[in-house]
């Protein structure tokens, strides 16, 4: 339960990256800005929802937004990674 919890958490910090402007790990996205942003709050709230009824109110918190921070911190990095050899400034 504990990866599910944090894969769900991962997958609304994908959501919330799509919508940003300056990701290019899918260009399609940005046409639905709006619905991944909107989106990304369920997923976290279901997240953190099905830790806290696994593991109590604190732990479940602390496992659903672990894997929430750590998903928005990796994404930017992979993406950088993926257009190597591309421009680095914008």
């Amino acid at each position: 339960m504990n990866w599910i919890c944090t894969g769900v958490a991962a997958l609304a910090a994908l959501c919330l990256y799509l919508a940003s402007p300056h990701q290019t790990l899918w260009k399609a996205a940005l046409r639905r800005q709006a619905f991944l942003r909107w989106l990304s709050v369920p997923l976290l709230v279901g997240s953190v929802a099905s830790a806290v009824e696994t593991y109590g109110a604190w732990c479940g918190v602390c496992i659903a937004l672990a894997g929430f921070m750590m998903a928005l911190v990796s994404l930017p990095y992979l993406d950088a990674w993926r257009r190597k050899g591309g421009p680095h400034a914008r």
